[in-house]
């Protein structure tokens, strides 16, 4: 029996067993039967236990058959009741407890069944190839199953609810579409997307309830195949539809026909061309385009080939034309096309008359003409040709090709050898056979003939060529071009203005000096402007007020270029002062045809320099006369105290004077070297002085060289000992004399050598050399002082330019100058070779006959040479 119940979710029925014999235990679903049971028995006792102890008092005091008292009674009256409803209460219990547990059975069996039926339908989705998107209301989408991997498809949920990521962009947005208006109007959709490789997907979308639910599924197999012809057929019937318009609105008669050869379809065309008044009309009727003789010989074509072509004339719009006519044969019957070639062969026809008459017209042309055809053989020349190339008449007659003839004539040395491929060289030649425009060449023959070909495409195919001699025109072009560029060139680049008008007064021709000279825009003057309109558009006027402006200017240029004079016109010039303050020479010079040149010639620099030259001339004069008082005034003011001072200090240390002491002796020692320096300085500035003023004259004779270079060595032999310096002197190829004045060579040598010694360091030595070559002599010192930079080599021949660097003493700074000034007089050079710490050697050379002293001019007698 059931020993108790229990309730719970997961909870099972248990039996009595030997470890619980009455039940006492409780399982998992609540308290066992037997714990109801013992809880009734223990509430009953609860209540007996006052009623038997009272009933034991009374046996013990009164004995066994007292008699029970009216409480006693009262209390086994409610004992029995109660122990009565309990028992009814374990009974309800014990049954109430039995239904709820058959209830708990049927609804757990229930509830594994749904469980079990869940999971099958679970798998049979996954393995049915289909995947399912639920929506309920607004919430998060659920995906169930799963598609193949070869579909292309994704597998994770959020990556397939990404549409867009995997399939096809319009499809994506489709999709999205029907799905928005499932979920809002539940409409329904069914639609279906090509994916990668070719494989396809069915989204279909329906109700459920509450729910959205759209189902994926692959299509393999039959429906696959069958969406496949459900697109290839919808194509078909696009692309039958697009030809058929296509073929409507086309202007050539179309039609189709049956095996029975019967019409089932025409154009508009079709129906115009045999005059029925709708496509219908003509399809009831039958209305045939070609005659029936045709139909039979197209039909006959048909049996044999499957496909006619020709040529067939009928009526349209009472004019015989003729067609050009396609038809072939299929599964259905036939399908042809008739086109107009009416106008074509009238335009034929005509092009052949006109060949023909081409053809006798360049008959009688002296220029070389050749026809070739389609096949590039030669199908017509004229007389011309023959000559040309010294061809003859059977070799013509033979209809030779392009490419043979062209041999020919490289084989025969007409034309050059080309060095190219052959392939090359063919490519070539026939190129003018694929153009579709007239070609032009030169042909360059080997007697030095110049040809110019043209090549011409004809409709029909092939060239007409044009062999023409330009030789002599060529010639003569290149004359003329050379003389009018030669012409050109040298009027643009002459710096005179340049202007040539024709008897119409318009300008031929200008360079850019006329447009400069007068401001003229150049663009302006290429309109070929007349002389009268020139004065209003230059910028630089010919003032009417000038002195040289009195009949002169635009009025007499534009008389001069318009005037008509029979007994001839005469070459005019003259000078004009311009507002520019430009002076120009014009000259007006008749030309042939009745042109006239205009030139003008920008004097002004001339009439400058000229006002210069006389300013400078005038200066010089005035320098001169002040050198020349200059001279007279150091000679006597200066030079001769200094003359004085030296003589009495001589007279002071002779022995006739009396004796001095160490100290005056010394005294008078600084007073003489002082005064022989001054007076050296005065001496070197009136020689300079006396060469600017041009008025130093050279006593050239015969000078021994060995005894001029001694007689400088003298003059610094004591400085060169005093420098602890010595002297090197080689004279081995200098030779005897040579022809200078003795007296300035020896103040030139020694000027060197003072400037040596005073550079030189102690210890070293200072070499002087003369050396004769070449019709002159050269005379160098060398010193290997501290050197002279690069910079300052040509400030050293400077006045006053002295270089205190290395220098024992400091000078004035006119030794090179005096130097320079003196070989200069004998028509000769300086040059100074020096570096920094590598010395300097100066090298002064002259030539052996120098001019006569009358031909050495001077400066001022060079300016007023430049004057005249």
């Amino acid at each position: 029996m059931i020993e108790g119940f229990g309730s719970g979710r997961a909870g099972a029925f248990r039996t009595r067993s030997d470890s619980d014999p009455i039940g006492l235990v409780a399982n998992d679903r609540g308290p066992s039967d037997g714990a109801i049971a013992a809880a009734a028995s223990l509430a009953l006792g609860i209540i007996l236990t006052p009623v038997v102890a009272r009933a034991q008092l009374y046996t013990i005091a009164g004995g066994v058959d007292a008699m029970l008292s009216p409480v006693d009674v009262l209390y086994l009256a409610l004992l029995a009741m109660l122990l009565g409803a309990a028992m009814l209460s374990a009974v309800f219990l014990i049954r109430q407890r039995a239904a709820i547990a058959a209830e708990n059975e049927t609804l757990r069996a229930s509830l594994a069944e749904s469980r079990a039926e869940a999971d099958a339908r679970a798998a049979l989705l996954a393995a049915g190839a289909e995947r399912l998107v639920v929506y309920a209301g607004a919430g998060e989408a659920e995906v169930f199953g799963i598609l193949p991997g070869t579909c292309g498809a994704p597998a994770e949920e959020k990556r397939f609810l990404a549409f867009t990521d995997w399939m096809p962009r319009q499809d994506a947005e489709s999709l999205a579409g029907a799905i928005g208006r499932l979920r809002s109007d539940a409409e329904t959709f069914r639609l279906e997307i090509d994916l990668q490789r070719g494989r396809m997907i069915e989204a279909t979308g329906s109700t459920l309830g509450g729910l959205a639910v759209v189902r994926f599924v692959l299509l393999e197999g039959v429906r696959e195949r069958l969406h496949e012809l459900d697109v290839a057929h919808r194509r078909s019937l696009a692309t039958i539809e697009t030809m058929q318009n296509l073929f409507d609105a086309a202007p050539l008669p179309i039609w189709l026909r049956d095996q029975d050869a019967r019409l089932t379809w025409i154009n508009e065309a079709y129906a115009r061309a045999v005059d029925a008044r709708t496509v219908a009309d003509s399809l009831d009727r039958q209305i045939e385009f070609l005659s029936e003789q045709d139909r039979r010989t197209i039909a006959a074509r048909l049996s044999e080939d499957r496909i006619f072509s020709g040529k067939l004339s009928t009526v349209v719009e009472a004019d015989r034309r003729n067609f050009a006519v396609v038809e072939a044969s299929g599964p259905l019957g036939s399908a042809g096309i008739a086109i107009d070639v009416s106008e074509t062969e009238q335009v034929r026809m005509e092009l052949r008359q006109t060949i023909d008459s081409q053809s006798e017209t360049l008959d009688q042309l002296t220029t070389a003409v050749a026809r070739f055809d389609e096949k590039t053989r030669l199908t017509y020349y004229n007389a011309a040709l023959q000559r040309l190339f010294d061809l003859t008449n059977a070799y013509l007659e033979s209809e030779p090709d392009h490419l043979s003839l062209l041999d020919n004539l490289r084989t025969r040395g007409i034309l050059p050898t080309e060095k190219l491929f052959r392939s090359e060289i063919q490519d070539q030649d026939l190129a003018a056979y694929r153009a579709t425009e007239p070609t032009e060449t030169l042909w360059h023959l080997s007697d030095g003939r110049t040809l110019r070909v043209i090549a011409t495409p004809q409709p029909r195919g092939g060239a007409t060529w044009v062999f023409e001699d330009i030789t002599e025109k060529l010639e003569l072009e290149s004359q003329v071009k050379s003389t009018v560029q030669l012409q050109r060139e040298t009027i643009d680049y002459l710096s005179e203005a340049v202007a040539v008008f024709g008897s119409d007064g318009r300008l031929r021709l200008s360079n850019p000096a006329f447009a400069e000279m007068f401001g003229f825009d150049p663009d302006y003057l290429l309109s070929r402007p007349r002389i009268h309109t020139l004065p209003d558009l230059a910028t630089v006027t010919i003032p009417a007020d000038g002195d040289s402006a009195q009949g002169a200017g635009w009025p007499l240029f534009s008389q001069a270029v318009t005037a008509f004079d029979e007994a001839g016109r005469d070459t005019e010039t003259g000078e004009l002062t311009l507002s520019s303050g430009h002076t120009i020479a014009y000259g007006i010079v008749p030309l042939p045809n009745g042109q006239t040149m205009l030139t003008f010639s920008d004097i002004s620099d001339a009439r400058e320099a000229e006002r210069m030259l006389r300013e400078k001339n005038e200066a010089l004069e005035q320098a001169n006369q002040i050198k020349n008082d200059f001279v007279q005034h150091v000679n006597y003011e200066l030079r001769s105290p200094l003359t004085n001072i030296i003589g009495f200090s001589a007279l002071l240390r002779s022995r006739d004077t009396g004796p001095l002491n160490e100290r005056q002796n010394e005294y008078l020692g600084y007073i003489s070297t002082s005064t022989s320096s001054l007076l050296t300085i005065v001496n070197d500035i009136l020689d300079l002085a006396t060469v600017d003023a041009g008025i130093m004259e050279l006593e050239l004779s015969e000078v021994d060289i060995a005894a001029t270079v001694e007689h400088a060595v003298d003059g610094v032999r004591e400085r060169l000992a005093d420098a602890e310096v010595t002297l090197d002197v080689d004279l081995s190829q200098a030779g005897g004399t040579f022809f200078a004045d003795g007296h300035r060579l020896t103040q030139i040598l020694f000027n060197l050598l003072s400037n040596a010694a005073n550079f030189a360091p102690s210890g070293s030595a200072v070499a002087m050399t003369a050396r004769r070559e070449a019709g002159t002599i050269s005379f160098g010192v060398t010193d290997h002082g501290p050197g002279i930079a690069p910079d300052r080599i040509d400030r050293m021949f400077e006045r006053f330019e002295a270089s205190t660097a290395g220098a024992r003493q400091s000078g004035a700074g006119l030794g090179l100058s005096i130097v320079k000034s003196f070989v200069e007089l004998h028509h000769g050079t300086t040059h100074i070779d020096s570096g920094p710490d590598r010395g300097t050697t100066v090298t002064c050379t002259f030539p052996l006959d120098p001019t006569s002293p009358g031909e050495i001019g001077s400066e001022q007698a060079r300016f007023e040479d430049a004057a005249e």
